[in-house]
């Protein structure tokens, strides 16, 4: 622990004032199905004193087994979490689970040391509790109330027999690993600050806000390799450096790059078996690392701060100002 604290500190600008960040992560996973299975239910109404306001987020919109959270609905509640945490294969996935991730230590430390960068780089923005949750398979990771929570269900690696169960392409099978946690976590903390500068639908606009995302990643996980940020494995992360001049020259080719037309450009963004129009062993989301690498042209172009750049809205005259141009195949 002690040295990856040493490495963060080691990042920082000697001047810079800095700040240990000890990231809290509260288990809602373990106390409730422990609640029920020591048949402790009168205990039901600690989770609001120990959770807070995930409680009711995971009540009404991950599980949605209530409209809205209240006295009136506490019964209903009850039964419905009950018969959730009772049920044969719901306990058969959360004792993978709970296996999985009997120590969350490791993890702790690791979203610590990005939050102590983040807080330095951005100290006006709050820095998360961590919850950690089981809920049936319906959420990775998402944000509420300026805190981040986990589906830990959804990592428990590509071989896991519950996501064959499920039916899950293996595209999304490979996304479901432990060791995509942590830049699942920033990705979703970035979203929820950052997501309101992107300054359009169009390829180009899409492009360069994941472009930015991805050098957030660069800076706040700098031990983590590329293809762990952009959720790759070693053959897509060769091969989209490989045929980065292809991509670029494709994109241009079939005038993709103002385009707002959501069937045309969805797999250059989201997960997808293929991108579409390539090879068939070119990766989804290649406009991330499109993107990325017209964002560190950028910075080594113009020079200026990580604070800046996010707040970066006009991608027409940023696309100009990094004068990128990726070599030919």
């Amino acid at each position: 622990m002690l040295s990856i604290f040493l490495f963060v500190l080691w990042m920082i600008k000697p001047n810079d004032r800095v700040d240990l960040v000890n990231v809290t992560v509260n288990r809602f996973d373990k106390y409730l199905f422990e609640l029920f299975e020591q048949n402790k239910i009168e205990d039901i109404s600690c989770l609001d004193m120990k959770f807070g306001s995930f409680n009711e987020v995971f009540v009404t919109q991950i599980m949605q087994i209530a409209n809205e959270y209240n006295v009136q609905q506490c019964d209903k509640v009850i039964n419905k979490l009950y018969e959730f945490t009772q049920n044969n294969d719901m306990q058969e996935a959360y004792d993978s689970t709970a296996l999985l991730f009997s120590d969350f230590s490791d993890l702790n430390v690791d979203i610590s040391s990005a939050f102590t960068l983040c807080n330095n780089y951005f100290p006006n923005y709050p820095t998360p509790k961590i919850i950690t949750f089981f809920g049936g398979f319906n959420y990775g990771v998402v944000s509420y109330d300026d805190n981040i929570a986990i589906g830990l269900e959804n990592f428990l690696g590509f071989n896991s027999k519950f996501y064959k169960y499920l039916g899950d392409p293996e595209y999304i099978k490979y996304q479901k690993q432990k060791r995509f946690i942590l830049s699942n976590v920033m990705e979703v903390w970035f979203n929820e600050y950052f997501l309101k500068y992107l300054d359009g639908r169009d390829l180009l606009s899409q492009m360069i806000y994941k472009g930015k995302m991805v050098y957030f990643l660069d800076v706040m996980l700098p031990d983590l390799s590329l293809s762990n940020k952009l959720r790759y494995s070693e053959e897509e992360m060769n091969w989209v450096i490989k045929n980065e001049g292809a991509i670029w020259e494709y994109f241009i080719n079939e005038d993709l790059l103002y385009s707002s037309r959501e069937n045309k450009i969805r797999s250059y963004l989201n997960y997808a078996p293929f991108s579409k129009g390539m090879p068939d062993d070119a990766p989804a989301r290649v406009a991330y690392y499109i993107g990325y690498k017209i964002v560190e042209d950028y910075m080594q172009n113009n020079k200026i701060s990580i604070q800046d750049l996010i707040y970066l809205d006009n991608s027409r005259a940023f696309l100009q100002k990094s004068k990128y141009k990726p070599k030919k195949q």
